[in-house]
């Protein structure tokens, strides 16, 4: 009788109010392997998702993280190990695959996650036995049924979205009644090229829209389980006319939660925005910068005659939005980052957020940093590295920026 074979996924989550422990990330990886026409019959898996202290102010160690993985199941008996690399657990994956071999795991190390690439994730952990880079949907159940070998392997499998299954409806995400928030996604990746970004699909290019008949079921879920805050991972929820029809059916179930959406300024129109009106919605706009000679070199072009445009129209129909800035960018300076937020200030009465630049694995931007003079430091009790100084700014410049950003109107919780 042939071996099922046995596989546990270790996901580094940070905790969040009302966000479930299985995150959608996790939830839709679950979802496409129960789904799976061998499950059951070739190989089972569970999930084990630790959660990261909050806002990282403490970290996990490799040996707490192995605690409770051992905790929870006998290593010497599993036959795979998936591990989710993240920027904020990169750190640990190296010291905890030696530590579980050394414990007597001999199975398959399967890693995953955006910081794992074709070009590089050898090098980057170099004790995986297989490594998927991009969407897991369809590589995950053929890495865990694949043979051990001796040479580590690298499997893509394409994803068809439009037959994916819902985590939501197959209970694969632990939905729980009057939910305070989740994240939910009506299409995956993105049409534009910025080059300090992980949402593009860096494998096709393109933007990959989800079942339109799952989307109406999910959201009458989200209704009858009287979700408060719907955070929509879209990258550029408002491209094309889709979204509106989304947001038309949305409003003809009456639907109350908070849909929270990042859009594009210079994509925005009146009926778009009626939409919006008729539901609770909040628009995230990642402006980023308004320098010209900055938004280029990040291959992020913004109309700025547009963009005024589009900030009349909200506050003529009173619709409540956030800007999102980055500082550390290349060619930044410590007065072009203040002249982009001026530039909001003196045209709406905004929340505005500005995030530290991170280069991010897989990315154009982090294949430029020497370019461009981008250094690295730790800026937190996160660990996780941030650009502190370039050819345009010092680490002391840095840190006006730093004291700058962090003393904007950011009274909304951040998502």
């Amino acid at each position: 009788m042939k071996q099922v074979l046995n596989a546990l996924m270790v996901t580094f989550d940070f905790s969040q109010r009302g966000k479930s422990g299985t995150g959608l990330a996790a939830a839709s990886l679950m979802s496409a392997c129960r789904s799976h026409e061998k499950y059951h019959t070739s190989f089972v898996i569970e999930h084990l998702a630790i959660t990261m202290p909050e806002q990282m102010k403490e970290s996990l160690s490799h040996m707490e993280i192995f605690s409770r993985i051992s905790n929870h199941t006998d290593l010497r008996r599993l036959d795979n190990l998936i591990l989710a690399c993240y920027v904020w657990s990169s750190n640990i994956i190296n010291p905890l695959i030696a530590l579980c071999r050394e414990k007597g795991f001999n199975g398959k190390v399967i890693l995953g996650g955006y910081q794992i690439h074709r070009k590089n994730c050898k090098e980057l952990y170099p004790y995986g036995d297989i490594y998927i880079p991009g969407y897991g949907e369809a590589s995950l159940p053929e890495a865990i049924m694949a043979e051990k070998s001796i040479t580590a392997q690298i499997i893509e499998q394409p994803v068809n979205f439009e037959v994916l299954p819902s985590p939501f409806l197959d209970g694969s995400y632990d939905l729980k009644p009057n939910n305070e928030m989740l994240h939910w996604e009506t299409s995956r990746g993105c049409q534009f090229k910025c080059n300090f970004c992980a949402h593009r699909d860096l494998i096709s290019n393109g933007v990959h829209l989800m079942n339109f008949d799952k989307i109406k079921a999910e959201l009458r879920l989200f209704k009858a389980f009287n979700v408060k805050k719907i955070n929509v991972l879209d990258p550029v929820f408002n491209r094309g006319d889709r979204c509106k029809d989304i947001l038309r059916y949305a409003a003809s179930i009456n639907l109350t939660s908070l849909l929270s959406l990042q859009v594009r300024f210079e994509m925005i129109d009146e009926e778009f925005l009626g939409l919006c009106k008729k539901l609770n919605v909040e628009l995230e706009f990642g402006l980023q910068t308004i320098i010209e000679e900055e938004y280029k070199l990040i291959e992020r072009p913004n109309n700025i005659p547009k963009i005024e445009q589009a900030i009349k129209l909200l506050k003529k129909l009173d619709q409540p939005f956030e800007v999102s800035l980055i500082y550390g960018l290349p060619n930044q300076t410590y007065n072009s980052f203040r002249k982009s937020i001026q530039f909001l200030l003196d045209r709406c009465d905004c929340v505005i957020k500005a995030f530290p630049l991170m280069l991010l694995e897989g990315t154009g931007l982090i294949e430029q940093k020497d370019k461009y003079g981008l250094k690295e430091g730790i800026i937190d009790n996160s660990n996780i590295p941030h650009v502190v100084a370039s050819n345009s700014f010092t680490r002391s410049e840095w840190e006006k920026m730093d004291r700058l950003a962090k003393s904007l109107n950011t009274t909304r919780e951040a998502a």
